[in-house]
């Protein structure tokens, strides 16, 4: 079981209700019939409650992390509107934006967190829904991650190989069972 979760906000965690995973989920944002009511238009992905309430019950620290081109200082009060308008805030050990225009802005978070945690990469997981934002700023430090499987993030030419899919955040439940099983056999 990891000891820390890493998990993006947009199209991880929530999403626009009208596109959910089949438009880059930002529009929300910056359509003049949205972007001034947008929590309104947001809602959760599926079982993201029952698996934050569970892994939350498990001990494992759950950290939001959400690239957004505003100041740190506003994109975070988004973020913490946005955790206490579902009411997952108390899930929550911190949340923290990363630069809009860096791919590996999420990657210095990480390390940051990490280091105040205490915390190999090893012991966390990133899980979101861009694979150069979220699954390959987090595989360029270490730290496993899984990116939920759509069809509008940027991909890149090569697949890698070892590259790690799930459809919704709940699936990473299975996946470590699938890491847990093996020790407890031993």
């Amino acid at each position: 079981m990891p000891k820390l979760i890493f998990l993006d906000g947009d199209g991880t965690i929530w999403y626009p209700k009208s596109t959910k995973r089949t438009q880059k989920p930002h529009w929300i944002y910056h359509d003049p019939s949205t972007k001034n009511q947008y929590l309104q238009h947001l809602e959760l992905a599926p079982k993201i409650r029952e698996t934050l309430a569970f892994l939350h019950s498990q001990g494992v620290l759950l950290v939001l992390i959400s690239a957004n081109p505003a100041p740190a200082e506003v994109a975070e009060s988004e973020l913490l509107n946005k955790l206490q308008y579902f009411g997952i805030e108390d899930y929550f050990h911190s949340y923290h934006s990363s630069p809009g225009d860096n791919p590996l802005g999420k990657a210095e978070v990480i390390q940051r967190i990490l280091t105040q945690e205490n915390l190999l990469p090893q012991d966390s997981l990133m899980v979101g829904d861009s694979y150069f934002y979220d699954y390959e700023a987090a595989q360029s430090i270490g730290v496993p991650a899984y990116w939920i499987e759509n069809t509008v993030s940027n991909q890149p030419d090569v697949i890698p190989p070892e590259w790690q899919k799930i459809s919704e955040v709940s699936d990473i439940l299975e996946q470590i069972n699938h890491l847990v099983e093996p020790t407890l056999k031993m």
